[in-house]
């Protein structure tokens, strides 16, 4: 007698094909909940401990704490240096800052008070304009163009020709396209980070009221670089350059920092930020009538100034020395962009030069910087001076941009949100920075704040204290990066006025928890 089935071939391959989806569908479900448990659950577990068992009366500086300035003193001193306008080396306004900062030290009682001079370069523009069938488009100038490095004086640019578009700027775009003898227009694009990529690669992110959702993305800056496409339009003989800031707030005003001089880029070629709207409008010209021509200039001077880093020392029982830094430098009246920093800075310097010398197991040393929009002239001068063979700094504390988060509404106005700009602190890789500056985080409640490794983005780390981190000094640098920072809306309302005494509290706490550890512990 046969056996026999009801059951087909096909449906008999079903089954194990069936099974197989099924345990695949059940890897997928396990891997996703380890997953979960790894990226959220862990750390949040670990936050919510972090926060029961740490308190303000058992911060390091508890003992100390009647010497912290008050928020409407250090505000005041952010205000001081904001009503002091664009503080360019060479400029007034930043000779005045510069004189501000170290008498400051000086009323603090710093020990040492002294102005580290360099040579340094000063960038201004008078005249820029972008001229259409006779209208004058709004615009606004791209710095530190239109220049030769080596000859200092008055400047002169004004071209006019045909304009051609090219795109992202690559070099397929420009091999498709005859630029020379014409006005360049080029699509820039500023960095995007998502949130939740920025999440899965922090070494700590503390957002305990989920403020941050996870799939929004955040718009750096300073994050990109239109060097290559100028460089580009340079070499295939274009006279001009017009910049679309395609991604920013609908203006033009972007006060660029100097990206050539790291790799020697020449700059003669003149250039002019135009908004996304303008740009739009150009292009759509473009595409109207191939043939249009334009009217640019960029005219101004371009001299050889003073600098100087302000430095001032409060002594302890070592010569080993923390340092403690930011800038007063700025391109505009710059609140966010450093006048908080500075202020937030000149806290702690008030607050250590107060503690008895016997209760500070080291040396501090309060530097404040400029240069930071021309070449870093004043940073190279300080390298020189105190980070030689014998190096004793053993840590830098870096202190950048305390703003509220503002958005574009849909007139393309910027609008506070009422939250504190995401803050970054990158940080060297070294588990116990890491982990004394996640707790001090915590303990101060500076939420909406990640920390990532110092060369997230490369080997160049992207803030005031990467020339330190390159000659082999940790850092522990916070930052935060608003939209309207190289905007001339960086005015003093941007200022995070209620997180001032926080961000002072918390790396006051910071470096006196460093003041305990052996020398190996920071390598």
């Amino acid at each position: 007698m046969k056996c026999t089935s009801n059951a087909s071939p096909a449906s008999l391959k079903k089954k194990p094909v069936k099974k197989f989806l099924l345990i695949l569908l059940a890897v997928i479900v396990a891997a996703v909940a380890i997953l979960g448990i790894v990226f959220f659950a862990a750390p949040q577990i670990k936050i919510n401990k972090l926060e029961s068992t740490l308190s303000m009366e058992d911060s390091p500086t508890a003992a100390y704490a009647d010497y912290m300035a008050d928020t409407d003193t250090i505000y005041s001193w952010a205000e001081d240096l904001v009503n002091m306008g664009q503080r360019r080396p060479g400029t007034e306004a930043g000779a005045n800052a510069q004189q501000y900062v170290y008498d400051k030290f000086v009323e603090f009682g710093l020990s040492d008070v002294q102005i580290i001079e360099s040579d340094t370069s000063l960038y201004e523009c008078t005249d820029y304009s972008l001229i259409l069938g006779g209208e004058e488009l709004e615009c606004y100038y791209m710095g530190y163009t239109g220049i030769t490095w080596d000859s200092f004086g008055d400047f002169t640019n004004e071209v006019e020709a045909e304009l051609v578009y090219i795109g992202e700027g690559t070099e397929s775009d420009f091999s498709k396209t005859d630029v020379e003898g014409k006005i360049v227009i080029y699509d820039f694009s500023l960095t995007e980070v998502p949130i939740i990529g920025a999440k899965l690669i922090s070494y700590f992110f503390y957002d305990p009221e989920g403020t941050l959702p996870l799939f929004s993305m955040k718009v750096n800056p300073y994050g990109g670089d239109y060097m290559d496409a100028y460089t580009l339009a340079m070499e295939n003989g274009a006279v001009g350059f017009i910049g679309v800031l395609t991604n920013y707030v609908d203006s033009c005003v972007y006060n660029n920092e100097n990206l050539a001089y790291e790799n020697d880029y020449q700059v003669e070629l003149p250039g002019i930020w135009v908004s996304n709207t303008t740009g739009e409008a150009l292009k759509a010209a473009l595409e109207a009538d191939e043939t249009i021509t334009a009217a640019l200039t960029v005219s101004g001077s371009y001299t050889e100034v003073q600098a100087g880093a302000v430095v001032g020392f409060v002594y302890g029982q070592s010569e080993e020395t923390i340092m403690v830094q930011s800038h007063y430098d700025s391109v505009t009246d710059g609140a966010v962009e450093d006048a908080s920093g500075c202020a937030a800075m000149l806290a702690i310097a008030d607050f250590y030069a107060q503690i008895p010398a016997e209760d500070l197991e080291r040396t501090v040393m309060f530097v404040a910087m400029d240069t930071h929009f021309t070449d870093y002239d004043s940073h190279d001068s300080f390298i020189a001076t105190y980070l030689s063979e014998d190096n004793s700094i053993l840590c830098n504390l870096c202190i950048e941009h305390i703003g509220l988060e503002a958005e574009e509404n849909e007139e393309g106005e910027l609008e506070l949100t009422g939250e504190v700009d995401p803050r970054i602190v990158f940080i060297s890789d070294n588990d116990t920075l890491i982990e004394i500056t996640s707790e001090e985080l915590v303990r101060h409640g500076l939420d909406r704040s990640l920390i990532l490794s110092a060369t997230t983005f490369g080997d160049e780390v992207p803030t005031d204290a990467g020339m330190y981190y390159d000659e082999g000094v940790p850092i522990i640098n916070i930052i935060s990066g608003p939209i309207y920072l190289y905007d001339e809306t960086d005015t003093i309302d941007k200022i995070a006025k209620d997180a001032l005494v926080p961000t002072a509290e918390c790396f006051s706490d910071i470096l006196f928890r460093l003041m305990s550890l052996d020398a190996e512990e920071f390598s």
